[in-house]
This record gives C-alpha cells, structure tokens and sequence, in this order.
C-alpha cells in the first residue's frame, strides 16, 4: 500500500497526542496498521499498540524555529509513501472510520492519472462546480473556496509538496495555495453529498482546540472513552462575534507583511 498516516502538530500541543491516538486506536479500524507518522518539531511519543514515527523536524543545531510549512516540508521528507492520509493532532474520531470509502478514495488516488487530493471530509471544497464520478465522490472543477485545506484528506505527497511555500502559516497557506492551485492540471476529488448520508467517513471534532483552547465537546467525548484530561491547563474556546473573527483572519493572513508579500507574488510564479 502507498499511504501512510501523517499527523501534523507541533510540540506545544503534546496534551493532545495521547487522546488523539487513543481514539485513533478505537476507532481507525484497519487503518491503524498504516504506517504512521507524528510530524513533530523535538519531542517524540508513543502509544501502545501503534508504530508511531516521530519525525522531530526541528533538530538542535538549529536555534531558529521553523515556520509551520517548513515543518510540513520536513515531515514529508520522513515519508517514503507516495500518499499521505493527512489529520492534525487535534481532530478527535467521534465514531468509526469508514474505511471502505477511505479505501475508495485511495483507488482513486492510485489508479487515475494526476489525482492530487482526495478529500474526506465535507467540511472540504465548498463545491459549486464537479463532475460526477462515482456514488460517493466528484472531481472539483476549479475554482473553489477552501479549493486547498487542511481537513481529512489523501494527498499526492509531492503534490502537497508543492503547494507549499515555507514561509506561509496554516491560515496563509489554505488561502494562498487555494489560489495557487486555481489553474493546476490535477485533478481534485471531493466527496458527494450521498457519501455522507450514513454518517461521516472520517468523523472527528473540527478542530478540538481553538486559539490555543478546547472546545466544550472534547469534554463528553474524552469522558466516554476514559480520557483523563487537565481542560484547566487550556481553558475552553468562547467564539466571538463574526466581525472579530474576520479581524483575526485578515491578522492572520497580513499580520506579517513581508511573508504576505511573497505569498501574493507566488501567485504569478
């Protein structure tokens, strides 16, 4: 098999590894024999019963820490896969993977020519345009909001690769690449709208922690899966008003205006 689990995440969300494997374990179903990779900057981890790859990108020679891309660039180097199964530390599994449109997903993958990414989750491209393809998914015809995102996907390693910019964070990079990838000749696949009828195929709390903090449903989910958790040390998210959210977001993609810069100038590169 060509795929691998790549779990993105950084040091300072360690109190997030031994929940979210836990619930890997429970609910990842065959999947859990993937060969797995924990994109990490120093720290490494284990969980009982999974082989897990530290890649601790970050090595101590080195005084400056790397951007968010440049520790997905070095994470990918650690992947001899040619696809990635891509999940960040924080998206919890409510319920049981279902593995066989997982499985689907990466026939697609690996038998049609040019697949960059198949996404598995709906909170993927907000579709407008597609063609069908099969019951459970449809190829995005660009562009796309969120053409380009970091929700539950299979990614052509060396595609991902190459919608990255090192200087870019995550928000940067889902608004940017999503530009980027406008004009790109391979091919998206997003699911259908049947495909989720029964129930999510990678079904997982969007986004546990939020700015640093929980969010309220990891509390009965961590409960019902005896998941010992201090939320004090974190606190719990409060979502602000619309308007404060588009400030933060606009911050987020110009706070820094050199990375900025580049970032629009990559569009015409």
């Amino acid at each position: 098999m060509s795929l691998a689990l790549f779990v993105n995440s950084s040091d300072g969300f360690q109190d997030c590894w031994s929940p979210f494997f836990k619930l890997w374990q429970t609910h990842g179903g065959a999947l859990r024999q993937l060969p797995t990779y924990l994109n990490t900057e120093r720290a490494s981890f284990q969980h009982e019963g999974l082989d897990i790859r530290s890649t601790q990108v970050w090595p101590s020679t080195e005084s400056a820490r790397p951007s968010w891309s440049e520790c997905v660039l070095r994470g990918l180097d650690a992947v001899s896969e040619k696809h990635v199964l891509y999940l960040q530390e924080d998206y919890f599994l409510k319920a049981q993977v279902r593995t066989e449109i997982v499985n689907e997903g990466l026939r697609i993958a690996e038998s049609e020519p040019g697949v960059g990414v198949v996404y598995l989750s709906p909170n993927g491209p907000r579709v407008e345009n597609s063609l069908p393809y099969s019951q459970n998914f449809e190829q995005v015809i660009p562009p796309a909001h969120y053409l380009i995102n970091t929700q539950a996907a299979i990614w052509d390693k060396q595609f991902l690769r190459g919608l990255v910019r090192n200087w870019e964070n995550a928000w940067m990079f889902e608004k940017f690449a999503t530009l980027r990838a406008r004009g790109t000749e391979h091919k998206i696949f997003a699911l259908t709208k049947d495909a989720v009828m029964d129930g999510e195929i990678v079904y997982y709390v969007w986004s546990g922690v939020m700015k640093g903090k929980w969010k309220e449903e990891c509390i009965e989910l961590f409960r019902e899966h005896d998941i010992e958790m201090d939320f004090s040390r974190r606190g719990f998210y409060r979502e602000g008003s619309m308007m404060k959210y588009r400030v933060e977001v606009l911050h987020k993609l110009f706070g820094r205006p050199i990375p900025a810069v580049r970032s629009i100038m990559s569009l015409w590169n």
